[in-house]
């Protein structure tokens, strides 16, 4: 009877290590994207005292096994008769004209000033980004 015994903790250390190396890469490049994304959706929101462009925000957290990464406009204004209004939230989803400021402010890498102004970018730049991560990731695994 023979036997076959292999002490594979060495292989499985630099398993854990490569994993932990991955994860970080594909946090980074995930902030990067996310940077990019917060950069274009800033530059091409409407503008007309400037709160909405100023108030952004980013996060990118792990979640069981996945990263989420996220951006967020906010820009609240008291309205007689309204109350607490989400400027944010109406620019992006109603807004059909644009005013003076908005109208000569250009925009940024191809996208217009206007509506929309965080889903545009992110669906327009989502596979690059994919793309990117996914470059880090296999380099980090290599």
């Amino acid at each position: 009877m023979s036997n076959f015994e292999w002490d594979a903790s060495s292989m499985f250390s630099r398993l854990d290590l490569s994993g932990k190396k991955a994860q970080k890469v594909a946090e980074e490049r995930l902030w990067d994207g996310i940077d990019d994304i917060a950069r274009i959706a800033t530059n091409i929101a409407p503008v007309k005292s400037g709160t909405l462009r100023k108030d952004i925000k980013k996060t990118v957290k792990g979640r069981a096994g996945s990263l989420v990464g996220e951006i967020t406009f906010t820009a609240i204004e008291s309205s007689s008769g309204y109350g607490r209004f989400n400027y944010a939230l109406w620019t992006h989803e109603f807004m059909t004209s644009l005013g003076p400021l908005s109208s000569s402010a250009g925009g940024s890498d191809g996208y217009p000033v206007g509506s929309k102004y965080l889903s545009r970018p992110l669906e327009g730049e989502r596979d690059r980004i994919l793309r990117q991560i996914a470059e880090g990731v296999k380099g980090a695994l290599d």
